[in-house]
């Protein structure tokens, strides 16, 4: 966890890291990943609009 912590608050390997004082407790709290959720709802949209609603995976090249 050192070295997350260095490269965070630091920065290594050509990065000037994100210049905030790096904390274990806020690392660890839950976080909503919401660009996911709507893709995948504008997706679904898209589909029951074609009436074509199939479970399938999509793929993002």
């Amino acid at each position: 966890m050192e070295k997350v912590k260095k490269v965070h608050s630091e920065g290594d390997y050509g990065s000037l890291g994100y210049r905030y004082d790096w904390k274990l407790e806020e690392a660890q709290k839950n976080v909503l990943r919401t660009h996911t959720t709507a893709v995948s709802a504008r997706m679904l949209y898209k589909l029951m609009q074609q009436n074509k609603f199939k479970p399938v995976k999509y793929l993002q090249y």
